[in-house]
């Protein structure tokens, strides 16, 4: 279930960093009446994008970690096919 929310995680903060990088681009053109507003509001996307998704990574890499130490360890030192030795 976490992985799940993960990369909903990431899908959501792809479409902010897009939305805030158009914002911003079109703050920038200074054609439109409003362009404080527009460059407060790309402003605040870009950022918080950036913010979900260097949580989501972080959450993806640490869960990856934990499941590579549970994996069991397997013992090289047993001989033979039903490791006896």
């Amino acid at each position: 279930m976490r992985r799940i929310s993960t990369l909903l995680e990431i899908i959501l903060s792809s479409i902010l960093l897009f939305t805030g990088g158009f914002m911003l681009y079109e703050a920038s053109l200074n054609k439109s009446s409003n362009e404080t507003a527009i460059l407060v509001g790309g402003a605040a996307c870009f950022s918080l994008s950036l913010t979900i998704l260097v949580s989501a990574v972080k959450s993806l890499v640490w869960h990856r970690q934990m499941l590579r130490h549970a994996m069991p360890k397997h013992r090289l030192d047993a001989g033979g096919a039903n490791g006896k030795a």
